[in-house]
């Protein structure tokens, strides 16, 4: 199992991150790995003040129409934009038999409205380092209306450059990681804010990426020395804990 098959194979890879943490070190721990990996988590966040994207949840036993406009359908538990496609409601066919078979999959599914900011401005990843904020990037959009579901989505996603989040960014996102931070007890070693910018104009979080991050750090070279020690620091410190 790995970080990248994990998300296919959910029980196997969490059975593999409990016999790992027994007996070594995980950056980040086992307990921020089961939470982030499935994405009901956004559910918590919202309720504790975080401004995430509307979503609704559909459950494999539940119906479900399409909603009006462009939207984008994907399972809770995914990364890299597996099984994920973005929609209009004149593609009602196509999205019915793409949340169908996710529920037959036994995945829990989202659907959230399509940001059309991301088209103008794309994403905001905020990079944060022992819950401090280190650095901030450009994302590109990835999704195209009408294409459907891609196969290696994730060789498409490509970010930009580096970004200066306003001040308003930089809040979301730091009281993101604040709640992150409060609800699992622990700060995480690493984790990226991902944000898109609402119908307002107000940053909303896409997601909290806290398993398997790209951290750019070759746009941000010096970042790369603090993540090694609090690499070092997290592994000093489970060490003694075990």
């Amino acid at each position: 199992s790995s970080t990248w098959d994990g998300v296919d194979r959910p029980a196997e890879y969490r059975a593999w991150v409990r016999a790992v943490s027994a007996i070594s070190v995980l950056v980040n721990p086992a307990e921020v790995i089961e939470w982030n990996l499935d994405k009901k988590h956004q559910k918590g966040l919202g309720d504790a003040g975080v401004p995430v994207i509307p979503t609704s949840w559909v459950e494999p036993d539940e119906a479900w129409d399409p909603p009006p406009g462009q939207f984008v359908v994907k399972p809770s538990i995914s990364a890299g934009g597996r099984s994920t496609a973005r929609y209009v409601s004149t593609d009602a066919r196509q999205a019915i038999a793409h949340v169908r078979s996710l529920q037959e999959a036994g995945q829990t599914v989202m659907v959230q409205a399509y940001m059309e900011s991301i088209e103008r401005a794309g994403e905001v990843d905020l990079v944060f380092i022992d819950g401090e904020f280190s650095h901030a990037v450009h994302k590109k959009p990835a999704l195209r209306l009408g294409e459907g579901i891609v196969d290696r989505p994730w060789e498409r996603m490509a970010w930009s450059g580096v970004a200066t989040p306003d001040s308003e960014q930089l809040s979301v996102a730091q009281e993101s990681m604040r709640i992150v931070t409060e609800v699992l007890g622990e700060v995480p070693p690493y984790g990226r804010v991902d944000l898109v910018g609402g119908p307002d104009g107000n940053p909303l979080v896409l997601e909290i990426e806290l398993i398997d991050p790209y951290l750019s750090l070759d746009m941000v070279p010096e970042a790369a020395s603090r993540l090694a020690d609090s690499v070092l620091r997290a592994r000093a410190t489970g060490l003694s804990a075990h």
